[in-house]
């Protein structure tokens, strides 16, 4: 089986997984990406591939909205999936032009399209953009082979426009669960000396931020918590990241009092996360909008129990125990620091964590999820070939 995939950019969250899809996949795997990177996500790319990966030229016709921005045209994508002879693609969305254009061919080629989803209904949007967003999204669920929503949230977004719940296999953004497990337990063990290296108070608790710093990400709503929890609690706030609101925001740190309990630091890159996650005592990420989250897996793989909102996409599929985690409502500085506070004080052992955690753990591996992917794929491609596409088939380990 040739399978093909046009998604964005690489990210070390899913090229790790078409690692894993390229080894157990009889056949080929070709990885489309419509950019090398993006200005927000500046991470470098030095992972291995062990699949095709291709780059094509790219027009992003969004660039004027800034750096976060994306809407990119690769004018040799058709060509190119026309050479591949592919018996299936999966679509990494559907808001560039170039992934509407890999689906027009696979519609009019005959070849069957999975569509990856990670969006969800209650993300704030304009009425305008759900309006002229409505019907292409119906054209594109009721032509669809299959769906592989991130989870609950993303399932029920494809439900509500039309998908069939046998025709969904939830592929969630993980990072590579198991490594960062053997990292915590690796890394906690040199914890103190972590902390000299990385010049932090050890005699303090530390509440780690880990995002990009725009709006949506609401730091300020943190701060303002995060002023209420200090009057209770020596810690001190560590924001891991980089983005617009930067200047903003150490503006709005200093005005309230708390330089010298805020620490911005910055850009990380990915493989440098582990040891971040092995110092801190809680992760807090209070979005308003935020279709998944990768980097609250990564804290909970890592033994770091989570303050999240309702609004962050993952809450449903991965706080699985009130001790692993706390969900608050959005733009609340008060019921944040409460869930802080009470956070800091329970103060739950890692270990307790990694146990409470596990099946979570278990149901993300990459191997599991690649076999799941690929039966999926090969069992409802194969009823779409053979004119029978009214009745998908599930993954048998689902």
């Amino acid at each position: 089986m040739r399978v093909a995939v046009i998604t964005p950019i690489p990210t070390p969250y899913r090229d790790p997984l078409w690692n894993v899809v390229a080894e157990k996949l009889d056949g080929k795997l070709d990885v489309y990406y419509c950019a090398p990177q993006r200005a927000d996500r500046p991470w470098e790319v030095n992972w291995d591939r062990k699949y095709n990966a291709i780059h094509l030229r790219a027009i992003n016709f969004a660039r004027a909205f800034g750096q976060d921005a994306g809407c990119y045209w690769n004018h040799g994508i058709i060509s190119r999936l026309k050479k591949g002879r592919y018996d299936a693609f999966v679509i990494g969305g559907y808001n560039h032009i170039t992934m509407l254009a890999a689906v027009l061919y696979a519609k009019l080629s005959g070849i069957p399209y999975f569509l990856m989803s990670e969006v969800y209904l209650a993300q704030p949007r304009k009425t305008w953009r759900r309006y002229l967003k409505e019907p292409l999204v119906r054209w594109l669920v009721s032509n669809g082979a299959g769906f592989f929503p991130t989870g609950t949230l993303a399932s029920e977004y494809l439900i509500h426009y039309g998908a069939k719940p046998n025709q969904l296999s939830p592929i969630p953004n993980a990072p590579d669960v198991d490594h960062f497990l053997a990292s915590a337990k690796r890394n906690r063990e040199r914890r103190q000396n972590l902390l000299s290296e990385l010049k932090i108070d050890g005699t303090k608790k530390n509440i780690l931020f880990v995002s990009r710093l725009i709006k949506l990400k609401r730091v300020d709503v943190l701060l303002r918590a995060f002023a209420d929890v200090i009057k209770k609690n020596d810690a001190q706030l560590i924001i891991l990241g980089d983005g617009t609101m930067r200047t903003r925001w150490e503006s709005l740190s200093k005005e309230l009092g708390l330089d010298n309990h805020v620490d911005f630091r910055g850009f990380i890159a990915p493989e440098e996360l582990p040891q971040w996650y092995a110092v801190a005592d809680l992760l807090v990420l209070p979005s308003e909008d935020e279709t998944w989250s990768v980097v609250v897996l990564e804290a909970l793989a890592s033994g770091v129990p989570v303050v999240i909102t309702e609004m962050v996409g993952c809450h449903r599929d991965v706080i699985n125990d009130p001790r692993v985690g706390s969900v608050v409502p959005v733009n609340d500085p008060h019921k944040l620091s409460l869930a802080i506070e009470e956070k800091l004080e329970e103060m739950t052992d890692p270990e307790e964590i990694f146990r409470l955690w596990q099946p979570i753990r278990d149901s993300v591996r990459y191997a599991k999820l690649a076999r799941c992917l690929i039966h999926f794929i090969r069992e409802n491609a194969k009823l779409v070939h053979d004119g029978r596409k009214e009745t998908p088939v599930v993954p048998k380990s689902q």
